[in-house]
């Protein structure tokens, strides 16, 4: 009974002691690796007529849609790639191939 009455009195202790931050200055910068890539060029590359700029990258999320068209000329999009679909305009089934495969 003493251990679960110690275990929540030292919980309760721990959440009433102010909370301590980390400055993101002071965290140090991750190493620089000899595969990153090179943003800029070299001074000894630059051109005289070319204006360079520094531009920040950032990571992106990239989704793919898939055009179906039907033999009566109705085209639509779809996020999957089903095997089958149905034309909304005539309503055959359209059989569909991976991209860069050949139709059968």
């Amino acid at each position: 009974m003493a251990q679960p009455l110690h275990r929540l009195v030292t919980g309760l202790l721990d959440r009433l002691r102010p909370t301590v931050y980390v400055d993101g200055c002071d965290v140090p910068d991750p190493p620089e690796s000899p595969y990153r890539a090179r943003l800029t060029l070299a001074p000894e590359q630059c051109l005289d007529d070319v204006e360079l700029r520094e531009r920040e990258v950032v990571r992106g999320e990239m989704k793919t849609i898939y055009e179906i068209r039907c033999r009566c000329g109705k085209r639509w999009f779809n996020p999957r790639l089903e095997n089958v679909q149905l034309c909304p305009r005539c309503g055959c089934a359209v059989l569909l191939n991976p991209p860069g495969t050949a139709m059968p």
